[in-house]
């Protein structure tokens, strides 16, 4: 709440400045300064009118109050019109060069003060230019003004119906009307040059954080949103850009390019960032609705054919973007109910506190007081909402880092803490090392315990299972859910790394595994939830270690008719499995589909997951074959890996034997294939083949009428 209140000062102590910068410029020497504010007056005209044909007009007396006062006189449809303000010089200005400094006017214009040319502002058509949102300085040479008698400016506006002229229009004294206006100026244009300079330069810093934590993928919309929001500003600057920048293309597809397409830009990838900072993985088919919308906005604005059109049309374009974000938003909402989701929605609420006060504080200026020539302090408010943005992702990645840091520096403790103790005790070291490898014996045959062995009878299934640790103890475990003589499922995991460590993990984690599978399949929850709901509390009971798992869990349900049987599979970061199908004799690995692919372990705090389900059938036999990494990422002597087309190949050659025979065949390929280099990492292989499930149901009946 503090940085809140902090952030909500901030944007009204630059209102009030910008409030007081009227007052300022307000309070000149009624006698060395001449206001024209109250001067001018107007009258419609033509693309040909010149200073000429324009006494010929009637002028009607004009106010410069308010935003676009030159559309309220004019109407929506007038293109051209001309401004007259008539002036007698005071003594104290006799025999000196003027200045005449306009803080605002627009589309473009042309000036002239006793029927000479003294500049302008922007193109008239054919070759349209923006004046853009500078302060327009005119110098008026001494020999050109009248002493004594009346001098008279005439303003050429091409206004497209909707433009308008500040109420601040100062006539004095060459050099210091020309300050003047470089202060103007500097509030108007410049001062957004600088933002946009941080902006750009922020988009660059978290590029690089993003390539560094590519999984990270908020950095990148933060980056990209940045970038957006450049663009977006680029015409609030565009007078004091080089010209061949503005003259490169016209006003009309420039506006388009920057201002339309900017905001649109800028509320996608905010509505991706807002998206990714829940931590939330969005729904393909909303993210396809989001690309409509920013393609739609797109559209839309560039087959505008004029400006006209372009404003007519620009509320719809608007308006989508707001659903743009709004779906950003849903998401959010829709997360409430996590555990951090109100943190979450907390956070990024506050963040939109500044836009939100800035906003505000512009349609007070523009709207209800319409002074036209002040600075939009929403752009402002929305680059101290990136601010925000950068505290809020730093904290999480300095928190990151600092936790990595804090494993590390604990690590090293303890290895010294180790260090030292061993060298204190190293008359005993013998004994210690003897006693350690019985203890390291004992964990190995607690640990080969607490894995069941393949069932000799299972209704419908041989099953063959090899366990090989790399150490004493291993990384890898699997487990059988059985009712009976009935097979429910199969789990095989492999936790990073191998020895103590990461045997201590198996077992923590198998009981986790066992209770989250019978618990969702007496839910009947699938296995795609069951492994979201195992990732979740191992993440909560492994605390800081920072082993992870990946694995495999499987669902068979019950023979049908045919005796085929739909298994139920979900990957969690792990090599896919194996099927070779008897129908066609075709070995294919088993993926997830187009639409979902599987991403992520278990066990990593701040890592988006996904694992979907896959169903497949499996008939009469069918073999399945899964594995962990450390048996086709194994090399042989020239340095090449077992691979998956080995083992395709051993199946295809092995699949009329029983699955204890199709094992033995695969573990004699791999030990012909490495000749003796020596493996890195634990191995488990598991081939399941389908069995008759009805002849075995057939051989028990036989079976007891024989016994009884």
């Amino acid at each position: 709440m503090r940085e809140i209140k902090l952030f909500s000062a901030i944007i009204l102590v630059f209102s009030l400045l910008f409030l007081s910068c009227k007052s300022e410029n307000s309070s000149y020497d009624s006698e060395t300064i001449i206001d024209l504010r109250d001067r001018f007056y107007w009258a419609e005209c033509n693309a040909h009118s010149t200073p000429f044909t324009a006494d010929r007009l009637q002028f009607h007396k004009f106010s410069t109050e308010g935003m676009a006062n030159i559309r309220k006189v004019a109407g929506p449809e007038q293109e051209f019109v001309w401004l007259k303000a008539t002036f007698i010089l005071p003594k104290e200005l006799e025999n000196k060069s003027l200045g005449l400094s306009i803080s605002y006017l627009h589309y473009a214009e042309k000036a002239w003060i006793n029927d000479t040319y003294i500049g302008g502002y922007g193109d008239f058509p054919p070759h349209t230019k923006c004046a853009w949102w500078g302060s327009h300085f005119y110098s008026i040479p001494e020999p050109l003004l009248k002493r004594g008698e009346r001098n008279t400016i005439l303003i050429k506006v091409f206004c497209q119906g909707k433009s308008g002229i500040s109420d601040n229009v100062i006539l004095g004294e060459h050099d210091f009307i020309q300050k003047q206006n470089l202060s103007r100026n500097f509030m108007q244009t410049v001062i957004y040059f600088f933002a946009a300079g941080g902006m750009f330069f922020t988009a660059i810093l978290f590029l690089m954080i993003f390539i560094w934590r590519i999984k990270e993928r908020e950095y990148l919309s933060f980056s990209l949103l940045c970038i957006a929001s450049v663009i977006f500003i680029t015409p609030f600057f565009g007078s004091i850009l080089p010209a061949g920048i503005t003259n490169a293309i016209s006003a009309l597809l420039f506006t388009k390019l920057t201002l339309c397409e900017g905001l649109f830009l800028m509320s996608f990838f905010l509505s991706s960032l807002i998206i990714e900072f829940v931590k939330r993985r969005e729904p393909p088919v909303f993210r396809a609705i989001r690309f409509a919308i920013l393609i739609l906005s797109s559209l839309i604005v560039l087959l505008a054919p004029n400006y006209k059109a372009l404003i007519r049309i620009g509320p719809i374009p608007f308006l989508l973007s707001v659903v743009q974000l709004l779906m950003g938003f849903a998401l959010i909402i829709k997360n409430l109910a996590k555990e951090t989701g109100l943190k979450n929605f907390l956070v990024l609420s506050a963040s939109f506190i500044p836009l939100l006060v800035s906003i505000a504080l512009d349609i007070l200026i523009k709207l209800v007081f319409e002074k036209v020539d002040y600075p939009y302090i929403s752009l402002f408010g929305w680059l101290v909402t990136i601010i925000v943005f950068i505290v809020i992702l730093s904290i999480r990645y300095n928190r990151a880092l600092n936790q990595n840091e804090y494993l590390n520096i604990k690590l090293r403790r303890e290895v010294l803490k180790q260090t030292r103790e061993l060298s204190k005790k190293n008359s005993t070291l013998t004994e210690e090392i003897r006693r350690a490898e019985t203890d390291l014996e004992m964990a190995s045959l607690v640990q080969k315990k607490f894995f069941p062995y393949p069932p000799k009878t299972l209704r419908g299934w041989d099953i063959a299972v090899s366990y090989s640790p790399l150490d004493k103890v291993s990384g890898d475990m699997y487990d059988f859910y059985l009712d009976k003589d009935n097979l429910n499922g199969f789990s095989l995991f492999d936790v990073s790394g191998h020895g103590i460590a990461a045997s201590l993990v198996t077992m923590l984690a198998k009981n986790i595994i066992f209770q989250s599978f019978i618990r969702n399949m007496r839910n009947n929850e699938t296995v795609s939830r069951t492994l979201y709901e195992i990732n979740e509390e191992i993440i909560e009971a492994k605390g800081g270690i920072e082993n992870y798992l990946t694995g495999l869990m499987f669902r068979f349900k019950p023979f049908d008719k045919n005796d085929d049987c739909v298994v139920e599979m979900a990957n969690a970061g792990h090599p896919n499995p194996l099927l070779y199908s008897a129908k066609s004799n075709i070995c294919d690995e088993i993926e997830s589909g187009d639409s979902e692919e599987h991403h992520g372990a278990i066990g990593l705090d701040f890592i988006t997951v996904s694992f979907p389900q896959i169903n497949f059938t499996m008939g009469e036999d069918d073999i399945l074959i899964f594995y962990t990494d450390g048996l086709t990422e194994s090399r042989n002597r020239a340095n090449e890996m077992f691979g998956k087309e080995r083992l395709k190949r051993i199946l295809k050659e092995s699949f009329a034997k029983d699955a204890q025979s199709i094992m033995e065949d695969i573990i004699d390929a791999f030990q012909r294939f490495t000749n003796g280099v020596k493996r890195d990492d634990d191995i488990t292989v598991v081939v399941m083949k389908r069995e008759n499930s009805i002849n075995f149901v057939e051989e028990l009946d036989d079976a007891d009428d024989f016994l009884g």
